[in-house]
């Protein structure tokens, strides 16, 4: 039986031959190639090199077709920041939207404008956007550019424009390659825009952290779908027409302290 262990228990390192211990193999020719030129840190190196070249040129392909409809700038009264309309307004709507959505574009589109009409810029109205960016990176990617918008007080022009070249969602429509065009175009309108300025930020992606804290927000209010709006605190979903937003917001006026 002890034999018997002891073989079990044979150590393939120990083994030895009658003319003594087992010479270690050499290396084949190619790793002695492969270490000549620096092993496998240099091939890590390397790697890691190619990997951010790839994620680079993927952020700032062209993408997919983008939306081909004629960008006009939108006439508003009163303009802060993220907010359209009297900050101070009696009735404040949120709105909490993704650029890749196609029902926020239908919104934008449709009743949007009347809103802006009727009570936005009369100032008995305020309606602030907040990116829900949840669709994927391009969502992400268009909020954090129009975020760099929003440096240089272009917040809403840029919003427009994104949702005019809205296209298929996550084809790198809103590639930063594309970003970067849109914002040359919105300097076609307004010659102060500086696209040197916009293009860095678009480039350094230092907005994320803004649109995910905007995104994390939304969550925490309830927000399950896009396009969702809080009108004093009274939760609209979806694609509403002007009617339902007239008779939400004369419900919020009625409620307000006399």
């Amino acid at each position: 039986m002890g034999g018997s262990n002891r073989r079990r228990e044979r150590r393939v390192d120990a083994a030895v031959t009658p003319s003594g211990p087992r010479r270690p193999d050499l290396k084949p020719a190619w790793r002695e190639t492969f270490d000549s030129w620096g092993g496998y840190p240099i091939f890590l190196s390397l790697a890691a090199i190619v990997a951010v070249v790839a994620v680079l040129i993927y952020m700032n392909r062209p993408g997919s077709t983008t939306g081909k409809a004629a960008y006009t700038p939108i006439a508003r009264t009163t303009v802060n920041g993220k907010i359209v309309g009297n900050p101070d307004a009696p009735v404040k709507i949120i709105e909490f939207a993704d650029f890749q959505c196609p029902f926020c574009k239908q919104w934008f589109d449709g009743t949007e404008p009347k809103l802006l009409e009727e009570f936005l810029n009369k100032g008995t109205v305020s309606l602030q956007f907040i990116s829900f960016a949840f669709l994927g990176d391009d969502s992400r990617r268009a909020a954090a550019a129009a975020e760099c918008a929003a440096d240089q007080n272009r917040f809403w022009d840029y919003h427009d424009l994104l949702f005019k070249r809205q296209g298929s969602e996550n084809t790198g429509v809103f590639s930063n390659a594309n970003l970067k065009k849109f914002g040359a175009e919105l300097k076609t309108h307004f010659s102060d825009f500086d696209t040197t300025k916009f293009n860095k930020c678009v480039d350094s992606g230092e907005k994320l952290p803004n649109v995910d804290a905007d995104t994390k927000q939304g969550k925490a209010a309830g927000v399950t779908s896009t396009p969702t709006f809080l009108v004093n605190g009274a939760t609209v979903s979806g694609v509403q027409p002007i009617e339902t937003f007239r008779q939400v917001i004369q419900t919020a006026q009625a409620a307000l302290p006399k």
